[in-house]
């Protein structure tokens, strides 16, 4: 029988708490195939899910602990030292894969780059849009840092992801997809680079694992990925909050549909969604971008 289980660490109106929670639910989706995801409205958007794999937050924070330690995870993040590699690289990346049987590594490098999309200049293969470090950050880099930081003290960590306060004390990025780990000049008294930052490490690793539900393809040679929306000259991470719990197909199906298929034809929303959230991708210097505090409801579905 299946128990549902409240997460109140994972806030659905946050980018990267709603791209955790989509990550968690492939990860039980591998202990239980029956498992499902959904939000309650407290506070907040509050993430929940319904299995037989775990009967409270403490039984996942235990299966989290020791899934992290497996092979799939580094087979992920050991295929180059950057996603923006040379087109050949990353097709043989992709060909040992497939002819290794390697589903997991072939679902990712679909979500990291669009084969047929290569920069004109440097001759790479363009990333995803969900790629957002540029000089001395690496993004595979940095995210094998942050694995290995979680695999420090595991269970600690995935109760600061799940069940919460978020206390921001990992001092590595959040490869910008937590707004609240945008440094403004503007609202400090001396200058972000001078410094650290800090990430909630687990959820920027659950968020990892939920790429493949977003994987990026090559549209007349530039990248276009799977959620993102082009509004007013800017791109956009839209997602669906939806409070009947939904299993990984039917999840994986609705990011797939996008925003149109969200709203009705009278332009509500569609039984089931509650609300719709939009977070800008702000780009700024030499290839840097950060997801932005999202904007939800009516007004995320018009601007």
């Amino acid at each position: 029988m299946s128990r549902c289980v409240g997460l109140p660490g994972l806030i659905g109106s946050n980018p990267l708490g709603a791209l955790a929670s989509f990550g968690l639910l492939r990860t039980i989706n591998e202990w239980d195939r029956g498992a499902k995801l959904g939000f309650k409205m407290e506070d907040d958007w509050v993430a929940y899910v319904e299995t037989q794999a775990a009967g409270s937050a403490f039984d996942l924070i235990q299966q989290l602990a020791r899934w992290v330690r497996t092979e799939p995870l580094d087979r992920a993040l050991a295929w180059a030292d950057d996603v923006r590699v040379p087109v050949d690289h990353y097709r043989n990346a992709m060909e040992d894969a497939l002819s290794s049987a390697d589903p997991s590594l072939a679902h990712f490098l679909t979500a990291l780059a669009a084969d047929g999309a290569v920069d004109g200049q440097k001759a790479l293969i363009k990333p995803s849009a969900f790629y957002m470090v540029s000089g001395q950050q690496s993004f595979l880099g940095g995210m094998r840092d942050i694995l290995t930081h979680v695999r420090l003290d595991p269970e600690s960590a995935f109760s600061e992801a799940l069940v919460g306060p978020w206390r921001y004390q990992t001092p590595l990025h959040s490869l910008g997809w937590d707004p609240n780990t945008e440094r403004l000049y503007a609202l400090r008294a001396r200058a972000p680079t001078s410094e650290k930052p800090y990430c909630v490490a687990p959820a920027v690793l659950l968020a990892f694992w939920s790429l493949p539900l977003f994987p990026v393809v090559s549209k007349r040679g530039r990248a276009q990925t799977t959620g993102f929306v082009r509004r007013n000259g800017y791109q956009s991470l839209a997602w669906p909050i939806f409070s009947a719990p939904i299993d990984l197909g039917e999840l994986r199906s609705l990011i797939h549909a996008g925003e149109g298929a969200w709203r009705s034809f009278s332009g509500g929303l569609r039984t089931g969604i509650e609300s719709v959230f939009r977070s800008r991708r702000a780009e700024f210097g030499q290839g840097y971008a950060v997801l932005r505090n999202a904007l939800g409801g009516q007004r995320a579905l018009s601007d």
